[in-house]
């Protein structure tokens, strides 16, 4: 792990290539996406990264919360839960992201497919 930032809506933690973040309310506005986003960009600066988005619970995302996305950098975004209700808000947002886009029951399969996508340079 690069860094854990503990956000106003949650905690993110960073590694090379992907970030786990846990969402602490039960919903993301726009404006709090751009404050979420700028953490990840912050850290990545221009490296390509994944968004793993850990969801315990059904949450209400604001579609315009995908404006703060630059899918140039953030090229993938995995959504976790055990939840059948996050799956289904799953296949809604899967319209608003342009990168790889994918679902897990677990955050080490997220990790994992996260590895595919965007690869460790050394």
């Amino acid at each position: 792990m690069e860094a854990v930032y503990e956000t106003p809506h949650g905690p993110m933690k960073c590694y090379p290539n992907y970030l786990v973040f846990k969402l602490k309310g039960d919903g993301i506005s726009e404006p709090a996406a751009h404050e979420i986003m700028s953490y990840a960009y912050r850290h990545y600066d221009r490296r390509k990264f994944v968004f793993i988005s850990n969801r315990e619970f059904a949450s209400n995302i604001d579609p315009r919360a995908y404006t703060a996305i630059n899918p140039k950098v953030m090229v993938g975004l995995a959504i976790v839960s055990q939840e059948d209700e996050v799956r289904q808000e799953a296949t809604s947002e899967q319209q608003l992201f342009e990168g790889s886009f994918s679902y897990f029951k677990t955050v080490d399969e997220a990790k994992d497919w996260a590895n595919t996508i965007v690869k460790i340079e050394r």
